[in-house]
């Protein structure tokens, strides 16, 4: 791959590192949960990730109201979602991985370049780590995953990712298809009961909403949903006008669910669609332990996981894997 490097930069007070090639550049800030607080489509002139600006970034302590605080960028939830007191732990809001400061463990450059970075959470004792690297493909983000359990007892959690995507009206949303839900009715402007419906077909009012469709920043609609039962482990956005697509590929053995929170000016006038794999469903850790879809983890035992994300031209209906990126199920305790 030409032109792949991981340079040193700033964002503000924070320290950035820029991984980039002729095509894709991604910028990540470690002291703020390692997340992605740009990712550009070089080609087309496409930055993807939602985020409030320099002037809303700042550290934050963990516990803290996190939709009063949210300043976008790429993060991950773990080890739970909604604030709860949970198998004898008290659970912080959005969890504790998107507050925490990460460490540098390894950077290396070269054809594939690459960075690691590894967090010790408390709330649930646990090692995290979290690689970057650049594919061959010099478009194609992928990014791994593992967090190694420090408890003496048996725990469930929650493992999610937290996209959020910048819009426009010539946007659409994309899934391969799936059963869908909401999350909560009273939440939805157009989804506002429990039936589980096939995406994107949503019963509205005595008609049918295709939730492709992301209407203009002023419509003050929002929607908050689940999908299962996905045909194919992927994700994303079209922007039309750019000509540009992006996918996020994840592995279906450790995400099987997808998670959309979608707000088009409906929810503090963000505008936003934030595309959410996930371990769990649904959000509250008791439920999902009770119906049996929560992720679990053994003392010193190991979860790992991976996705990439790929940006393109304007896909047409037939979906691709990423280049040398092969997505599988990995077994929760499988460290080798």
């Amino acid at each position: 791959m030409k032109h792949a490097n991981i340079k040193r930069s700033n964002v503000g007070p924070f320290e950035a590192f820029v991984l980039e090639t002729e095509s894709l550049r991604a910028v990540v800030l470690p002291a703020l949960g390692a997340r992605v607080w740009e990712l550009e489509d070089k080609v087309r002139g496409r930055q993807w990730i939602w985020n409030r600006g320099l002037a809303n970034l700042r550290s934050q302590p963990v516990g803290v109201s996190y939709d009063e605080v949210w300043a976008g960028g790429w993060e991950e939830l773990f080890p739970n979602d909604a604030a709860a007191s949970f198998e004898g732990r008290v659970l912080p809001d959005h969890g504790e991985w998107w507050a925490t400061p990460w460490e540098v463990s390894e950077l290396v450059d070269g054809d594939e370049p690459r960075l690691r970075l590894k967090a010790r959470l408390n709330v649930v004792r646990a090692i995290c780590t979290k690689e970057f690297q650049l594919l061959a493909d010099g478009a194609t983000l992928a990014i791994r995953y593992g967090i190694r359990s420090e408890e003496d007892q048996p725990f469930h959690f929650l493992f999610k990712q937290h996209l959020p995507i910048a819009l426009s009206p010539d946007c659409s949303l994309q899934l391969p298809g799936g059963a869908a839900r909401a999350v909560d009715p009273s939440f939805g402007t157009r989804v506002t009961d429990t039936a589980e419906f096939a995406w994107p077909y949503a019963p509205c009012q005595g008609q049918i909403a295709d939730l492709r469709q992301i209407p203009d920043g002023s419509s003050d609609q929002q929607e908050f949903l689940y999908v299962r039962n996905l045909p194919e482990s992927w994700c994303g956005v079209d922007d039309q006008r750019a000509g540009a697509s992006i996918r996020m590929h994840f592995s279906p053995g450790e995400l099987p669910y997808v998670w959309l929170f979608l707000t088009y000016g409906g929810w503090r006038g963000y505008y936003t669609a934030v595309l959410e794999p996930c371990t769990n469903l649904p959000k509250e850790l008791s439920e999902a332990v009770r119906i049996g879809r929560s992720a679990r983890l053994d003392p010193g035992q190991e979860f790992r996981t991976q996705v990439a994300v790929t940006v393109s031209s304007l896909l047409p209906c037939t979906e691709f894997a990423p280049h040398n990126m092969r997505i599988r199920p990995t077994p929760h305790g499988d460290t080798s």
